[in-house]
């Protein structure tokens, strides 16, 4: 189990990390991708554990690569659903992910997810390409997650809504 939950993040970093790479440098002459860096998302929140009940989106350097996690405190069955959209293309891997979570994409700006948690920490890391927002929805055991319950960033804010936007500043 240990082994499979080990190789399938492996594979899921790799995968981002190629394919973030791999993309960066077409997408740098594109002209028509939006300048301007990310609103209030750098850095880890401190809440990101397994005994938290919600929702963490961050970013861990100054770049487009983003972190999603998710957990429920205790050892009760949660499951998360939802979705991360954007108006340019998002690249994802899975992390932390046990069987029965699923994350996929059935279009090029968007990865749906339904992770099924037991109080650890599931997620995914995804890349978006060429956008100026990133939009997040989530429920908890089909209900909208409340705003308290999601963290944003290192300052660990609050959103206004959920689902909610972060959105890409001018320059």
């Amino acid at each position: 189990m240990i082994k499979r939950l080990l190789a399938s993040s492996l594979a899921g970093g790799l995968l981002v990390a190629a394919t973030f790479a791999g993309t960066s440098a077409a997408s740098a002459g594109a002209s028509s991708c939006p300048d301007g860096t990310w609103s209030d998302t750098l850095g880890r929140p401190a809440e990101v554990a397994p005994n938290m009940t919600g929702v963490a989106l961050w970013r861990y350097q100054d770049n487009d690569l983003y972190r999603f996690r998710v957990s429920e405190a205790g050892r009760d069955l949660a499951v998360f659903t939802g979705a991360i959209s954007t108006d340019g293309y998002i690249v994802y891997g899975p992390r932390y992910l046990e069987g029965g979570d699923v994350a996929l994409t059935r279009v090029p700006g968007k990865v749906s997810f339904r992770f099924t948690n037991f109080g650890g920490v599931d997620g995914i890391d995804f890349a978006v390409k060429c956008a100026s927002y990133v939009k997040v929805g989530v429920r908890m055991n089909g209900e909208l997650l409340s705003t308290d319950d999601i963290v944003v960033g290192g300052d660990s804010a609050h959103p206004d809504a959920n689902p909610f936007k972060v959105e890409k500043v001018a320059a």
